[in-house]
C-alpha cells in the first residue's frame, strides 16, 4: 500500500471554501471510479484558514500510477491551478504493516501488537473517520477540536501532522490524519492530555461510528521528481 499526504495553501484564504466545494466531485468520482483507491479526501484545515490537507490511501503502485494517467488527477490539478496556491507539500509513503489503533481492550497502542517484528524508528501515520449520528453537530465540534489540535501540532514532539477535518463528500464524516515520527513519539501521544482532551470532546457527541487504523512506513519520498512529474514508484531508491 501507498499513502499520500499533503498541504496546499492558497494564495487566498477567502478561496478555502469554494476550493473544497469544486473538489468535491473530483474526489467522489476518484472514489468511484478508479481501482485500488481506498481512501481520497481533500479537506479544510480547521486551523488554518488557506490550507487544504490532502490524504490518499492507494493498494499498490499500479493503481497508483494509474491514478497519475487519469483524467480525475488532471482535472484535479487544473482546479487548483485556476484557484491559486501559494504554496504546495506532498509526499508519499511505503507502507510496511497497518492495524486497528485500538486492541480489543480497547485501547490505543503505539505498537504493532498483531505483528510478529516491530520497527520502531519508522514514522507511522494514523488515518479513519468518525461518522456523527448527528451531521448538524459537526461544525461545533470541528470549530471546538482546532485549539486542541494546534496544541497538538505545537507542543507534542514527533508530530509531522495532526488534522480532524470534514469531508466535503459526507456531511456527517470527520476524517482523521496523524503522522508521527516513531512509535516512542505516538505512545507519549496517547498519554498526553491532547489526546484525552481530543478524545472527551469526541465522546461529548450524540453518537458517532469510527475507524481508525495505524500505518507503518519504512520509507517515504516526494511525490513530484525534479522534472514536476508525479512518481507512483520511489525513484530516490
Amino acid at each position: 500500500m501507498i499513502i499520500i499526504t499533503a498541504t496546499f495553501t492558497l494564495a487566498d484564504p477567502d478561496k478555502q471554501n469554494g476550493a473544497v466545494a469544486k473538489a468535491m466531485p473530483l474526489q467522489q468520482a476518484t472514489r468511484d471510479d478508479e481501482d485500488g483507491c481506498h481512501a481520497y479526501v481533500f479537506s479544510p484545515d480547521p486551523c488554518e484558514s488557506n490550507r487544504i490537507v490532502v490524504f490518499e490511501l492507494w493498494e499498490d503502485q499500479s493503481s497508483l500510477a494509474n491514478h497519475f494517467d487519469h483524467q480525475n488527477y488532471f482535472n484535479m490539478g487544473s482546479m487548483f491551478g485556476e484557484v491559486g496556491l501559494a504554496n504546495a507539500e506532498s509526499r508519499k509513503w511505503r507502507v510496511t504493516a497497518t492495524e486497528p489503533v485500538y486492541d480489543e481492550t480497547p485501547r490505543a497502542r503505539a505498537d504493532f501488537y498483531t505483528c510478529e517484528t516491530q520497527s520502531p524508528e519508522d514514522p507511522i501515520i494514523i488515518a479513519g473517520y468518525i461518522d456523527l449520528h448527528d451531521p448538524s453537530e459537526r461544525a461545533e465540534l470541528l470549530v471546538e477540536s482546532a485549539p486542541l489540535q494546534l496544541a497538538t501540532r505545537s507542543q507534542e514532539s514527533g508530530c509531522q501532522m495532526y488534522v480532524f477535518s470534514a469531508d466535503p463528500c459526507r456531511e456527517e464524516r470527520i476524517e482523521v490524519v496523524e503522522v508521527w515520527d516513531d512509535m516512542e513519539s505516538l505512545a507519549a501521544h496517547f498519554d498526553h492530555e491532547n489526546y484525552f482532551n481530543m478524545g472527551n470532546l469526541i465522546r461529548s457527541t450524540s453518537g458517532r461510528e469510527s475507524d481508525h487504523r495505524k500505518y507503518r512506513c519504512d520509507f517515504n519520498e516526494p511525490v513530484y521528481d525534479d522534472s514536476r512529474r508525479a512518481r507512483a514508484d520511489f525513484f530516490t531508491l
